[in-house]
């Protein structure tokens, strides 16, 4: 297994605490920075505070607050989406928008580990 880059932030996004929990601990024993956001305000305050350092996205689309479709809609919106590289992680992976990489719950964390690495 290879080391996450240094100032590589993996933002995962993700109302579940469990599920939550479980890709923040994989992507620090990976090396990976972690931060985690529960709803897509927080998701979206996270970007605008280092978007520049965030690597990817994990994004969860159903979510109180702000859902992971508003989120794509926002970043769209103002020009982030181009940068901002996003995976949905989604029990719904039929109604996640198109050209976003989407990964199934339950997850196959090794799956989710390989596009981490490929994108970060």
């Amino acid at each position: 297994m290879s080391m996450g880059v240094r100032g590589s932030i993996v933002l995962v996004v993700e109302d579940e605490k469990e599920s939550r929990d479980t890709l923040r601990e994989l992507l620090e024993l990976e090396g990976y920075q972690v931060q985690t956001a529960t709803n897509g305000q927080e998701a979206l305050d996270a970007l605008t505070a280092r978007g520049a350092e965030i690597c990817i996205v994990l994004l969860d689309l159903f979510m109180p607050v702000m859902d992971g479709w508003q989120v794509i809609d926002r970043l769209r919106a103002d020009g982030r989406l181009a940068e901002t590289k996003i995976v949905i992680i989604t029990s719904a992976a039929h109604r996640a928008p198109a050209g976003i990489p989407v990964f199934e719950k339950p997850l196959d964390l090794d799956k989710v580990m390989g596009e981490v690495q490929r994108l970060c």
